[in-house]
């Protein structure tokens, strides 16, 4: 019966696989809990944080132990032959309170920073504590694994609060790593540039052989075109034509009373 209470617990997050990079969150204590914590069996790591924290607040016993044990996910504690130490130590009668989050995705807490909090908690409830760390290697050898869980069960007696978590092993952080560090590069093939440039190498004279110009201005260049010549010739048969006409005008000779109409005598009978 103590060995299924966990696996019980551990069962509800299904039989798939855990996830790589996850890692389980056991706290049991003999005292029971006030606030029902979450039962998401799948958590980050600031949602299971900020539920250990909500717990711890009150202070709820006189002795803590912290146990953390690399390179355990939620499979190995769901195994009936492996981590009996732990399957034991929740499974007391005395164990009054029960917050099991299986898989924690992120990284796992900071025991240092978990203790400073107890310690914290505690002196504003005018208590004064020593929270009790251990940590258990991934290469650890199962003697040396029950020998570690004897010496944390010295604290285990009256009043006590245990908060055993896991680490993601090496692999999946590895993993994690090499995945956050790729990055995609898209190769586009540059399009070929095919300019047309003026061959002047044939033209090009060597500054050795370059000669001074000494011809004039005149001779060098040709200013007058036969197109600007032949402009220049019609414009001036046209002016000539323009100002024979202004002449033959301006010699007219009308006097201004051959438009001025008849209002005499004789004028009125021719109209009646």
């Amino acid at each position: 019966m103590r060995l299924q209470i966990l696996a019980s617990a551990l069962a509800l997050s299904g039989s798939a696989a855990a996830f790589s990079d996850s890692w389980p969150l056991v706290m049991f204590s003999t005292s029971k809990f006030s606030d029902a914590p979450s039962n998401n069996h799948i958590q980050t790591r600031s949602q299971a944080l900020e539920q250990v924290q909500d717990l711890l607040t009150s202070c709820p016993t006189d002795n803590y132990v912290l146990i953390a044990h690399e390179g355990v996910n939620a499979a190995d504690l769901r195994r009936p032959n492996s981590m009996s130490n732990l399957h034991r130590a929740i499974g007391r009668k005395e164990i009054q309170g029960k917050f099991i989050v299986p898989e924690v995705v992120g990284e796992s807490i900071d025991p240092p920073a978990i203790q400073d909090y107890i310690r914290r908690a505690c002196y504003e409830q005018a208590k004064k504590v020593k929270p009790h760390f251990t940590v258990i290697k991934a290469s650890t050898n199962e003697q040396d694994v029950i020998k570690q869980w004897e010496e944390s069960e010295q604290w285990l007696n009256d009043s006590y609060t245990v908060l055993f978590v896991g680490t993601p092993s090496t692999k999946a952080k590895t993993a994690a790593s090499k995945s956050e560090k790729t990055i995609y590069e898209p190769e586009f093939i540059e399009p070929l540039h095919m300019d047309l440039k003026r061959d002047v190498s044939g033209n090009a004279e060597k500054p050795g052989n370059a000669t001074r110009d000494t011809r004039g201005l005149f001779e060098k260049y040709q200013f007058f075109t036969p197109g600007i010549f032949m402009g220049i010739i019609a414009a001036i048969v046209l002016f000539s034509l323009l100002g024979v006409g202004l002449r033959a005008l301006a010699s007219l000779e009308v006097s201004y009373g051959a438009f001025e109409k008849d209002m005499g005598p004789a004028a009125q009978k021719k109209q009646q």
